[in-house]
């Protein structure tokens, strides 16, 4: 790949129920991606892919597909630990190249100060590889800090521990009373999601709304 692709590395941060799901669903289906690789340790993502439930399963479809259009989703079973599948996946999604790579509950696999090589290497490195990067997590204080500092698009929504509030006030370079003051909303007819954003690559800092009808 050229040294002159830019990074797309964007965060998805949210307590669960806050609106963080519903925000990753509707960027899938704009993107509607040629090629997807999905961790999904939740099983959440049946709409855009195919569940594999075995890393060589999942690495014989990538092979199958070489250059062409795969949509996969790991979904990790107990066979292997989850750190340890968590690195090979993104081994493999490095490897492949061209490809959006959404990797949920990053709290599971990452910790502040530990996480895979090779999930360091998809983060740092992913441009020249052409990936294209959706991380979740619920606890962004406790997830690796590379991710968040390499992120060139945020989204934060609810969070319940000060902590995580903390860690998002700084990744946004926003005071923390913007952070503490979102919320989601249900009431009878509607759930309203009110989240910041920052696109770090056109200097975009806002503050908006999602209102679905219930």
């Amino acid at each position: 790949m050229s040294v002159l692709n830019r990074p797309r590395i964007e965060a998805y941060i949210g307590a669960s129920g806050s609106g963080k799901g519903v925000s990753v669903n509707a960027r899938l289906r704009e993107l509607t991606p040629r090629r997807l690789l999905i961790w999904d340790p939740r099983n959440e993502y049946d709409a855009y892919a195919r569940a594999v439930h075995s890393l060589p399963e999942l690495v014989k479809a990538f092979q199958k597909a070489g250059a062409g259009g795969v949509r996969v989703r790991y979904v990790p079973g107990a066979a292997l630990k989850l750190d340890d599948a968590f690195d090979v996946v993104c081994k493999l999604a490095f490897n492949a190249g061209e490809l959006v790579f959404v990797a949920e509950e990053l709290s599971d696999v990452t910790t502040a100060s530990r996480a895979p090589a090779s999930w360091r290497q998809v983060i740092t490195q992913g441009r020249h590889r052409a990936l294209h990067v959706l991380g979740c997590a619920q606890r962004p204080a406790l997830i690796d800090k590379t991710f968040l500092g390499n992120a060139t698009y945020i989204r934060c929504f609810t969070l319940r521990y000060d902590d995580d509030r903390r860690a998002m006030a700084k990744a946004l370079d926003v005071p923390q009373a913007q952070v503490d003051a979102l919320e989601t909303v249900e009431t009878e007819k509607h759930t309203t999601i009110r989240y910041i954003e920052r696109d770090f690559r056109a200097k975009v800092l806002r503050t908006a709304q999602i209102r679905l009808a219930r």
